[in-house]
Formats: C-alpha cells, structure tokens, sequence
C-alpha cells in the first residue's frame, strides 16, 4: 500500500474478504486458536490448509478491488458491497481521490462525529449541547 512493494503469491487478495465455514472439518484442524496464533502470514492469507476445491466464492461486490473490478454503471448489482483500496486508500495524500474515496470520507466522518459526542457525553454535556458543539453553535 502507498508505494510498498507488492508480493505476488497464490490466492492473492482471496483472504481480504473471507467467509470461514466454521464446521468445515480441515478448518476445525486447522483453525485451532494456537494456529492462528503462531502460523506464518503466508500459510493463513493462503489457505494452506485447504485444496482449491474446497475453497468457495463470494460475489466480487463483497471483495470490490478499486482498480481491478470495475462498476457497471446500467447494472447496479455491480456496485460494491465492501470495497478493498487494493494500492492504496484515501487515508494515504496519493490516493485521496482514488475511485470510491467519497465514501470512506464520509464513513470517516461519521465516526469521527460519533467519537466525538461520546467523549462530550462523558464530560456530562447532554446530547443537544453535543450537537451545538459540533455545528458550530456554541449557545
């Protein structure tokens, strides 16, 4: 991310979004909470432990790679559900207006924006008065 180099390896990017079938007998093995705990982040970003046939998929909308998948703008089952800044997000200057940095800005916002009047709450101030404080209204 922001300039560092990318490593290419098997099952590149499968494990930035996983759904873990937790029944599933080689993950009740291989899964155990020491595993997970000391194995190498090669073995567990390419799972390892599994055969490729056992491995299923989840549609590219809940995995959306910026720069790799693209939207279809007349087919709205296109548009990301969970969206990976692959390179690089918005958080990084070089990628602040990479494609969909709208919506993280916005996200980033909002939880600024909620951390904000949780730490006012806690200074006793009642939700209005944490409201007027962040509109600018200091009444």
């Amino acid at each position: 991310m922001d300039g560092a180099i990318q490593t290419v390896y098997p099952r590149k990017n499968w494990s930035s979004m996983v759904l873990y079938n937790c029944a599933h007998p080689k993950n009740v093995a291989a899964l155990t909470p020491e595993a997970v705990s000391t194995q190498t982040g090669a073995f567990l970003h390419r799972f390892a432990w599994l055969d490729d046939h056992e491995i299923g998929e989840l549609p590219f909308v809940w995995n959306f790679l910026v720069g790799h998948n693209r939207v279809d703008p007349d087919d709205p089952a296109t548009r990301p559900k969970a969206i990976h800044y692959t390179c690089g997000g918005p958080w990084f200057e070089r990628y602040k207006d990479c494609e969909f940095a709208d919506l993280w800005i916005k996200e980033a916002e909002e939880l600024r924006a909620e951390k904000e009047k949780l730490k006012l709450k806690e200074h006793g101030e009642d939700e209005e008065e944490c409201n007027n404080k962040q509109n600018g209204n200091n009444n």
